[in-house]
């Protein structure tokens, strides 16, 4: 039985939903985040500490794990103190401050088990804090390096995108194009991008979502960079649009990829997005290939962006 056509004028749309947005909203960040906030959740249903844990920046992440280790050693600092600093050995009670900042250097020594014998428990309660104390140093210590394990195993974004797509001219037409490439040294093979075209339509009063034809979708080795090119032609739903066509229908272009890691055998997904302010006209990728040194190729990334003025057809 031959497949079903599809209506004409119906949107292919990508899971965003039809009335979830307005005429100016973008979809996808061009870091490939969408641009979804979820609000009207209880505080505890919210809170997603593992998914903040390991994607925040490795700096944010060490003082995280900084201020929680001083704050848990002030706390049973000053709970030592109040316990009396009489049953710590090796120490005799002098003044109120070095009394809390002995207490301070003792459960450094007691949350991290090293124990240097200097200081040691001697009444049942300093005994009974330092016991509560070892155990939540080993719980916290075995937290931090899972997470310090998720977030080295935690796959990065390795591949980066011209900062603009470019309307360029293609044979006898033009085409709209974008250029990207994997800045790592992973190996990328059976690579597939697909691009959607979405857009405000006035008289729908909605987005459309048109997956387009490209030059080519897929490459079996993604080693160097891949320009992508969708050829506008009278097939294409932004055939004989200007830039005021595409500013006042509000176009973005939708890029999905992905890839196996032939390095770490994983599956690689990636996307980002192009709106029309981020579409220049009339330009032309400058190459970025160097000449063959020592039988390898040479690619210049700070380049990948870089265009030259291109006449239309």
């Amino acid at each position: 039985m031959a497949p079903k056509k599809q209506a004409k004028g119906k949107s292919e749309e990508l899971g965003f939903g039809q009335k979830a947005y307005s005429r100016t909203t973008r979809l996808i960040s061009q870091n490939g985040e969408f641009n979804v906030e979820k609000q009207g959740l209880k505080f505890w249903d919210s809170l997603d500490l593992y998914h903040e844990l390991i994607s925040i920046k490795w700096w944010k992440f060490f003082s995280v794990l900084f201020f929680l280790f001083l704050g848990a050693n002030v706390i049973f600092a000053l709970l030592y103190f109040v316990s009396g600093v009489d049953g710590i050995s090796g120490y005799t009670s002098q003044s109120i401050l070095q009394d809390i900042i002995t207490c301070f250097y003792f459960s450094t020594q007691a949350i991290t088990t090293v124990g240097f014998g200097a200081l040691s428990p001697t009444s049942d309660a300093v005994s009974f804090l330092a016991a509560i104390e070892s155990f939540i140093g080993l719980l916290g210590f075995a937290l931090a390096t899972g997470l310090m394990f998720a977030r080295f195993s935690r796959p990065g974004r390795s591949l980066i995108y011209s900062e603009n797509a470019i309307i360029a001219p293609y044979k006898d037409i033009n085409a709209l194009m974008f250029r990207f490439s994997n800045k790592s040294k992973n190996q990328l093979i059976e690579s597939e991008v697909d691009v959607v075209i979405t857009y405000w339509s006035n008289k729908d009063k909605r987005r459309i979502f048109k997956p387009v034809d490209l030059e080519r979708k897929k490459i079996n080795f993604f080693s160097m960079s891949w320009t992508v090119v969708h050829p506008i032609t009278e097939k294409s739903p932004i055939f004989e649009w200007s830039v005021e066509d595409f500013k006042e229908k509000q176009v973005e272009v939708i890029v999905m990829f992905k890839a196996f890691d032939d390095t770490y055998a994983r599956q690689v997904y990636d996307r980002t997005s192009y709106i029309a302010e981020e579409i220049t006209w009339g330009e032309s990728f400058s190459p970025i290939y160097n000449t063959l040194e020592k039988g390898k190729i040479h690619i210049d990334m700070e380049k990948l962006s870089e265009t030259e003025p291109a006449k239309l057809n």
